[in-house]
C-alpha cells in the first residue's frame, strides 16, 4: 500500500510597504485612531520638519552679541550669574543718542530685590552687566517705550508709580499710577489701571511725567465681557482686549470723539500674555486653543496641538512674535507617561510652540520652562529670547535649531497612531524597514502582540533593519536623546494574509 503525503496548504500572501513620506505634514493630534492614514503623526516634540526630512528640533544657548558696530570681530555673552540672583523679567529698551546722532539698544533684566540690570545689544565692553536703577520697589505691571518732550524714553509702571528711563534720565514719578497696558492714538492716550480693570482712562495730555488725575476721562464696561486686559493698535484703529472678548475703538476726525463697538465674545479667558501682534493679525490664546484676529473677525487656527493644553490654566503664558513665526510658551500635558526636560521637577510653563503666521505650521519645543519670550529685533541682528525659572534662572537663552537646551540635548519623539496599515481586522508581519538616518536613532514598533525597538546607528548610506513583528495593529515611534537628528525617507515592508 502507497501512502501519499498531502503537504500544509501555505496561506497566501501579499507583500506591501508603506513609505513615512509626511514627515513635513506636522500633527494630527485629537483625532481619533481609527479614522486616521497609517502614517499620520499623533504626537511630536523637539524635532522639526525640513524638506520632508525629521531633524533637529528647537533649542537654546546663551544670548552672543556683536562687539563693535562697524565691522565686529567676533560675538560674546555675559556672565549674568555673576551679578544677578535671578532674572525675574526682560525688556527691549531702545534709547536715541544725541552725541551720536543714533538710536542705541540695551536689554534690561530685573532681579528679585527689582533691580533694574542692563546690557547692550552691541557690546564694545567685553560682557560688562551694568546697573540701570534701583528705584523700582516692586515687580513692574507694564513696561512700554514712549516719546516724551522729544526724548525716546523706557517707562516701567509699577504700584508706586512710573520709572522713566531716558538718555540723560533716570527718574521716579510717584503721581503715575499703575498702568497695565496703554496706548497712544491720534493724540489721545489710553489706558488701564492694575486698580481697576473695568475702567478705561484716556486723555490728551500726552506727557506722562506731568500725569494729572483730573486731566483724564474714564469709561466703563460692566458687561459679561469681563475685565480688561490690553491695548493695541492696528490696522489705524485701537483694540481693547478682555478676558472674554475684543472691543474696537474708533476715533473720528474730532480726536476726542470715539466709539465703541465690541466684536467678539470668548466662551473662556483669553490669557493676556498671549496677546501678540504678528504682521497683519493678533494672535492670543484661550483656554479652548490659539486664535487670529484680523481686525473684524476671529478664527480658531494651529487644532492639530490644542489637545495639549486644553482646559489648562495659562495664566503664565508669554508669547512674542518675530519674523514671520509667534512664539508661545505654554504648560501642556502630553499624557503619555514621560518625563521631559523640566517635567522632572516643579515648572510654570514646559513647552515653547514655534507657529508660522501664514501656514500655522508648527513646531513643538518640549521640556523648557521659560518666564518671559522677548523678540529682539535691531539693526543689527533678529533674536528670539527668552529667561527661565529654576534651574536656569540666571541665564538669558537666545532660540537656536540646536536640538540641545543649552549644554544639554533634549529628548525628541515623533510617534503614529495605532493603525491597522489599511487592512481591518487582518493579520500582518512587519517585515523590515528602511531608511536614510544621518545620526544614531532608537526605532520602536508596537504591536497588539507585542513590542520590539532597535537602536540604529548613524550612516550615510540607506539602512534596512530586519524586525520581524507581528500583529493587527500597529504603533511606530522614532526617538532620540541625540542633539542631532536627521532621518529621511523611512519604509515599512509587511506582509499580509490575502
Amino acid at each position: 500500500m502507497i501512502f501519499y503525503k498531502h503537504p500544509k496548504k501555505q496561506r497566501a500572501v501579499e507583500e506591501k510597504n508603506i513609505v513615512f513620506s509626511i514627515f513635513d505634514n506636522g500633527v494630527v493630534s485629537g483625532v481619533d485612531d481609527a479614522v486616521t492614514k497609517p502614517v499620520e503623526c499623533k504626537t511630536f516634540y523637539n524635532l522639526s520638519y525640513q524638506d520632508g526630512a525629521l531633524k533637529s528640533g528647537l533649542g537654546f544657548r546663551d544670548l552672543q552679541v556683536p562687539d563693535a558696530y562697524e565691522n565686529p570681530t567676533g560675538y560674546h555673552g555675559f556672565n549674568f550669574a555673576e551679578k544677578i540672583d535671578e532674572i525675574d523679567g526682560m525688556w527691549m529698551v531702545r534709547l536715541f543718542n544725541n552725541t551720536y546722532g543714533q538710536y542705541y539698544y540695551q536689554l534690561f533684566m530685573i532681579d528679585s530685590a527689582f533691580k533694574l540690570w542692563g546690557v547692550p545689544m552691541v557690546d564694545e565692553y567685553e560682557g560688562h552687566v551694568w546697573t540701570r536703577s534701583e528705584h523700582l520697589k516692586s515687580y513692574p505691571t507694564y513696561h512700554c517705550s514712549y516719546r516724551i518732550e522729544n526724548e525716546d524714553s523706557s517707562m516701567f509702571f509699577s504700584e508706586e508709580g512710573m520709572l522713566c528711563f531716558a538718555n540723560r534720565e533716570n527718574k521716579f514719578y510717584s503721581n503715575v499710577p499703575a498702568l497695565i497696558s496703554c496706548v497712544v492714538h491720534y493724540d489721545n492716550f489710553f489706558g488701564i489701571t492694575n486698580t481697576n480693570r473695568n475702567t478705561l482712562i484716556y486723555t490728551k495730555n500726552l506727557n506722562l511725567k506731568t500725569w494729572d488725575e483730573s486731566e483724564s476721562s474714564a469709561i466703563e464696561f460692566l458687561d459679561n465681557r469681563g475685565s480688561f486686559t490690553k491695548l493695541v493698535t492696528f490696522n489705524d484703529y485701537v483694540y481693547l482686549f478682555r478676558e472674554y472678548g475684543i472691543t474696537k475703538i474708533s476715533i473720528y476726525s474730532s480726536q476726542s470723539d470715539f466709539s465703541f463697538t465690541h466684536l467678539y465674545t470668548s466662551s473662556s479667558k483669553i490669557f493676556e500674555e498671549s496677546v501678540c501682534v504678528c504682521g497683519d493679525k493678533v494672535l492670543f490664546m484661550t483656554r479652548d486653543g490659539l486664535y487670529s484676529f484680523n481686525g473684524n473677525s476671529v478664527e480658531r487656527v494651529a487644532q492639530n496641538c490644542d489637545v495639549y493644553f486644553k482646559n489648562l490654566d495659562n495664566s503664565f503664558a508669554t508669547a512674542a512674535c518675530l519674523e514671520g513665526k509667534y512664539y508661545i510658551a505654554t504648560k501642556c500635558n502630553f499624557n503619555d507617561g514621560q518625563t521631559v526636560g523640566c517635567e522632572d521637577g516643579e515648572f510654570v510653563n514646559n513647552v515653547l510652540f514655534e507657529v508660522d503666521i501664514d501656514t500655522f505650521a508648527l513646531n513643538l519645543y518640549r521640556g523648557v520652562d521659560i518666564r518671559k519670550v522677548l523678540a529682539i529685533d535691531n539693526p543689527y541682528f533678529s533674536k528670539l529670547c527668552a529667561c527661565f525659572n529654576h534651574q536656569h534662572k540666571q541665564r538669558v537663552g537666545e532660540l537656536t535649531t540646536s536640538g540641545a537646551t543649552f549644554e544639554d540635548a533634549t529628548q525628541k519623539c515623533w510617534k503614529s497612531f495605532s493603525t491597522d496599515l489599511g487592512f481591518k481586522a487582518k493579520r500582518k508581519r512587519i517585515k523590515e524597514i528602511s531608511l536614510f538616518t544621518q545620526h544614531p536613532i532608537v526605532f520602536e514598533i508596537c504591536s497588539d502582540e507585542e513590542t520590539k525597538s532597535f537602536e540604529i546607528d548613524g550612516s550615510d548610506k540607506e539602512q534596512k533593519i530586519n524586525v520581524c513583528v507581528t500583529g493587527t495593529t500597529f504603533q511606530f515611534v522614532f526617538s532620540t536623546k541625540n542633539a542631532n537628528c536627521d532621518v529621511k525617507k523611512p519604509m515599512i515592508v509587511f506582509d499580509v494574509a490575502k
